[in-house]
């Protein structure tokens, strides 16, 4: 009987094997908390981008506007909120079409939102502007370039 010599080689055996596959487990879990981050940063930056843009919108609703066939395609920008706005009038149609877009520092990508609009008064030679309900676009849907600009 040489109970006395063991020197407990199983028992290190299985502590590193469970070590082990702790390890790869911890490892796993750490590459899945990365990637969420990733996703989460990148959801984060869209709507920050997107909140941006609607609010280029919104802002050039509230600005004046030149009016008639000499304004030609018309761009505000605020920079102290970063953002950019443009209005353009529709060959051939009652509406103008007003662009706004959403920019962060730092990103080359840049959210353009689309809003079909009529002045307030028409006939003047500048105007506020009125949003036309249910024409906010995430797309340009007019058929030429020049249009829609950007």
């Amino acid at each position: 009987m040489k109970r006395c010599c063991q020197q407990g080689n199983s028992a290190l055996l299985m502590v590193m094997l469970l070590s082990a596959v702790v390890l790869l487990l911890m490892t796993g879990m750490q590459r899945q908390l990365d990637s969420a981050l990733y996703v989460t940063h990148d959801e984060r930056r869209y709507w920050q981008t997107l909140t941006l843009a609607e609010s280029s919108l919104q802002w050039g609703i509230g600005q004046v506007w030149l009016m008639g066939s000499r304004s030609g395609e018309q761009c505000l920008n605020s920079v102290t909120e970063g953002l950019r706005v443009c209005l353009r009038q529709v060959p051939g149609e009652y509406y103008m079409l007003l662009r706004g877009e959403g920019h962060l520092s730092g990103s080359s990508s840049v959210m353009v939102l689309y809003q079909r609009v009529v002045p307030i008064e028409p006939d003047g030679d500048t105007s506020p502007l009125k949003p036309i309900a249910g024409c906010w676009l995430d797309f340009c849907t007019e058929r030429q370039e020049a249009i829609c600009g950007g």
